[in-house]
């Protein structure tokens, strides 16, 4: 059993849906062109290839000009790095913090300074003398981290 098409139906088979939206005789449409031109100049350009090459060339020639005018004078370049003095400060505070640790190792803490088995015999300063030892590498190591 067919039944009847209705019109829509027909127009979505047939393509003609897209038809009935039709732009009245009477509208003004906005010109595209030169309105747009004033908001949005364009470069001059010449459609003359041997004037644009023309063109390139005096452009290529001004700024060979203004390469020339920088200064040739030479300047003494700021030293970044660290002064020479610094790394072998720096090692010396690694190797004397090694030399400590191990003359505390060798004496059971008496020396290098005695004040501590001394004086604090019975709380944690008794190894105050690997403290420093260690926080006199630490100095060099982190000495040696800033070095340039």
């Amino acid at each position: 059993m067919r039944v009847a098409q209705t019109q829509d139906e027909t127009d979505r088979g047939s393509g003609k849906a897209a038809d009935k939206t039709k732009v009245k005789a009477g509208s003004k449409l906005k010109p595209r062109g030169r309105s747009d031109d004033a908001k949005h100049p364009r470069p001059e350009r010449s459609g003359n290839p041997a004037k644009r090459a023309a063109a390139e060339r005096a452009r290529m020639e001004e700024s060979r000009a203004a390469a020339n005018r920088v200064s040739r004078v030479p300047r003494k370049v700021k030293e970044t790095g660290s002064p020479r003095w610094y790394a072998p400060v720096m090692v010396t505070f690694l190797v004397v913090g090694l030399l400590w640790v191990v003359v505390t190792y060798l004496f059971k803490g008496a020396y290098p300074l005695p004040y501590f088995v001394e004086n604090h015999a019975s709380d944690w300063l008794v190894n105050g003398n690997l403290y420093l030892g260690f926080a006199i590498m630490l100095v060099g190591f982190l000495g040696l981290l800033r070095w340039k």
